[in-house]
């Protein structure tokens, strides 16, 4: 099986969570990759406030999701979420930016594993959480045309 180079799959990596709807539909961009690591961040906006005007756990929650599946994806592998634990540790002003800095504990043939800290502009731990993956395919073998 041909090896695909690290750097250039990791741009074509951030290249491809720049069209993805949702990515986009929340604002999220990914701003930095390395193996089995991944930083996303996400600013704020008042539509992401909940019933007490600051931002909504919810939107935290997918930022956790997402800044994990792509972490996981720097390993070159496809997968869906099997489960999402976030902990919030303060609350989200709808005027900052959070970056969310993922890593992946576990990759297992099946099943992955990441973790993820929040943090606001400031720099103060936010949320944190972890994601449990199911691993679909290899991104190595479809990019050399072979069935899983």
């Amino acid at each position: 099986m041909q090896q695909i180079d690290d750097k250039e799959f990791l741009a074509d990596l951030q290249a491809h969570f720049a069209t993805v709807p949702f990515f986009q539909f929340l604002g999220a961009r990914v701003v930095r990759l390395a193996r089995g690591e991944a930083e996303v961040k996400l600013a704020m906006r008042p539509e992401y406030a909940n019933t007490y005007g600051i931002g909504h756990g919810g939107v935290v929650a997918a930022l956790v999701d997402m800044a994990t599946g792509v972490a996981l994806r720097t390993l070159q592998i496809f997968l869906v979420t099997i489960e999402t634990s976030t902990n919030y540790f303060d609350k989200v002003a709808l005027d900052t930016e959070l970056t969310a800095t993922a890593r992946v504990i576990f990759q297992g043939k099946r099943i992955a594993n990441g973790s993820v800290e929040v943090r606001n502009r400031e720099g103060a731990l936010v949320a944190a959480g972890k994601t449990t993956f199911y691993v679909t395919g290899d991104a190595r073998k479809q990019a050399n045309g072979a069935q899983e």
